[in-house]
């Protein structure tokens, strides 16, 4: 009986060190579980910034309030775009959907091209100055590296990582020259046009 309690208690006492002996990683796998073989994108360098695409400046000096419709040129353009510089090439769409849900916006699909031609824009001016009227967008662009799941028990580097740049649905507006308005605005951005 005694050689029997002995021998139980050393299997539990070398089943307790085999527990204390496992990695960390091995009682988190069930935290890490996936789906075998999709794929996840890590970003780094992700960035976000107002484009204006289109302007055209006017003036007002003949007193009231008028609403003008003005006809834009475009200044520059954006195409929506996924490059690998290293690795096969990846599916563009997915690669920015997944930068769409890192910074919060909509993006625009693989190549989508912001408007070249010209951009009619209306604005009620109502005091005698300067303006510009504008249209533009965000242009967002990072840095990814893909990521897939091996057995649905970890994410393995692919090895294929590259760039992706996308742009936001378009905005216009117009501002009188000399007017306050918010920093890093797409605003602030065609007040340089002033």
């Amino acid at each position: 009986m005694r050689k029997k309690l002995m021998a139980g208690l050393m299997t539990t006492c070398l089943s307790a060190a085999t527990l204390a002996l496992l990695p960390a990683g091995s009682a988190q796998a069930a935290e890490m579980m996936c789906s075998p073989g999709s794929q996840k994108y890590t970003w780094s360098t992700v960035s976000k910034s107002p484009v204006v695409t289109h302007r055209k400046a006017i003036e007002h000096y003949t007193g009231g309030t008028v609403v003008k419709t003005v006809s834009a040129q475009s200044v520059t353009s954006i195409t929506a775009s996924v490059t690998a510089t290293s690795g096969v090439e990846v599916s563009g769409n997915v690669a920015l959907a997944s930068l769409s849900g890192k910074v919060g916006l909509e993006l625009k699909a693989e190549g989508s091209k912001t408007k070249t031609t010209a951009e009619s824009i209306q604005h009620r001016l109502s005091t005698r100055g300067k303006y510009v009227l504008y249209a533009g967008t965000m242009k967002t662009q990072g840095y990814y590296t893909q990521f897939r799941c091996d057995r649905g028990t970890r994410w393995v580097n692919t090895g294929n990582y590259g760039k992706a740049i996308s742009f936001t649905v378009a905005t216009e507006g117009g501002l009188r020259c000399g007017t306050s308005v918010p920093a890093g605005s797409l605003a602030a951005y065609a007040k340089r046009y002033c």
